[in-house]
């Protein structure tokens, strides 16, 4: 029987009580499974913060620790009644607590922080999570055991801060350490290097260990567990009238997480898609004892053309190169963007025109772009122009590049509703267009779309 790769989120482990639940979800399945935990709602914040913390300051190292302790501390007597067991869990924890005082205290002494320290110290959450779950998933009568990362050799790129894994590898040695003959369970986030050290995969990043696991297991599901009812056709803290889509394909599920839907990880289709691996996403909040999806994820069905959901990110600026004829001149482009190479700055996209490049960045990376770009001599380039307070505006939906009419619907909205497109781009992704606002029409701009194609 495949095994299923459920993951149980932040959102799934709020407060120490939220473990127990968790058990019973695991418990209900009543088939093979693979565990992935995130860390404890808040900890992972707590690690980053006290990262700069820990840096200014001596003491810091062991507050941070004794916080972090009473957290899990709290959850372990809740939950688990054998002294022995509780004695043995804890164990581990001590242990991992004390290095990471270690390291919290080296980077103080130092001064700085080196990447690979970075990484080790932020997954720390995870790594304190999975032996409690554990613990409680043998309390609900699962054979659980914590099995690491590190231990069943999840490789990973060895890019610090945002790894990807090397499937290929992952698909060779994970199997032999995930048998069906137990519940593993996994922290999540993070993966190894080639030299033994560890490497997160993002914020989120626990979606992309599970779905790793599960196309290297080939599960029969990735089942994620969240506290929301899965992909809704709008943000419903602006869109109050959203609702839930049953079914989205991966192309629509990464567009929608790149653009603002915290479901999942927007890297988690990368592993199932090729292997059509379903992804399903559960409610935790909603959990009756029975295992009922609220959104699947996955092939593309070409069923129907439409528009399934808007989503929006203002985590965007715009560094915009202008002049007659940066258009029609050969390598302006790889020119202007050799400099941001040099400096680590990403490009999230490139919209261009005959007298126009613009390239798109987070928000974090405008300044510095804008004055590298600003550094460059680059041929035929008159200006070089920043554009702030904006937000890219997401309409996803299979069928927006061959179906006449979906597009006309979108501007249609936004000029009843008297939003000024600033730039747009339909036709680079088969699911999505994009769409260029001022931030303060973000809000506007969507209620205005999504209630003219979701009318009736």
């Amino acid at each position: 029987m495949a095994q299923v790769v459920v993951k149980f989120g932040g959102s799934n482990l709020k407060s120490p009580a939220d473990v127990e639940r968790s058990a019973r979800v695991a418990a209900a399945y009543k088939t093979p499974l693979v565990v992935v935990v995130s860390a404890f709602s808040s900890v992972t914040d707590t690690l980053i913060r006290g990262i700069d913390e820990a840096i200014g300051s001596e003491k810091a190292p062991d507050t941070i620790c004794s916080n972090l302790k009473e957290i899990h501390e709290t959850a372990l007597k809740l939950h688990i009644e054998s002294e022995t067991e509780r004695n043995s869990v804890r164990a581990v924890l001590d242990e991992r607590l004390d290095q990471l005082k270690k390291l919290l205290m080296g980077i103080h002494y130092i001064g700085a922080v080196p990447d690979f320290t970075r990484d080790q110290i932020i997954s720390t959450g995870e790594r304190l999570s999975a032996p409690i779950v554990a613990a409680v998933l043998r309390k609900v009568g699962l054979p659980a055991h914590e099995v690491l990362p590190e231990i069943m050799g999840l490789l990973t790129d060895g890019s610090f801060g945002n790894a990807a894994a090397d499937l290929a590898v992952c698909a060779e040695r994970l199997p032999s350490t995930l048998s069906p003959d137990s519940t593993p369970v996994v922290p999540g986030f993070y993966g190894v290097t080639k030299t033994g050290n560890i490497a997160i995969f993002g914020r989120g990043g626990s979606d992309y260990t599970a779905a790793v696991i599960a196309r290297s297991i080939r599960a029969s599901s990735l089942d994620l567990w969240k506290d929301v009812d899965g992909f809704l056709s709008g943000d419903p803290r602006i869109i109050p009238n959203s609702k839930t889509i049953p079914y989205v394909s991966y192309e629509e599920a990464a567009e929608l997480s790149y653009f603002g839907a915290k479901v999942l990880h927007p890297r988690t289709v990368e592993p199932l898609e090729l292997d059509h691996i379903p992804i399903r996403v559960m409610n935790v909040e909603q959990f009756d004892g029975t295992i009922k999806p609220y959104t699947i994820v996955g092939p593309a069905k070409h069923d129907s053309a439409s528009i399934k959901s808007v989503a929006a990110t203002e985590d965007v600026g715009i560094v915009r190169l202008e002049g007659p004829g940066v258009g029609s001149r050969p390598g302006i482009l790889a020119r202007a963007t050799t400099g941001l190479d040099a400096a680590g700055i990403n490009i999230s996209s490139v919209i261009t025109s005959q007298t126009s490049i613009n390239l798109l960045f987070r928000k974090r990376d405008l300044a510095r772009a804008l004055a590298v770009l600003r550094s460059e001599s680059v041929p035929s380039v008159i200006a070089v122009d920043g554009l702030e307070d904006i937000a890219i505006i997401a309409a996803v939906g299979e069928g927006l590049r061959h179906t006449p009419g979906l597009a006309s619907q979108v501007f249609g909205a936004l000029a009843s509703a008297q939003v000024n497109v600033l730039l747009t781009q339909a036709g680079a992704s088969p699911v999505a267009m994009y769409i260029i606002v001022r931030k303060e029409d973000t809000a506007k701009a969507l209620r205005a779309i999504h209630d003219t194609i979701h009318r009736g």
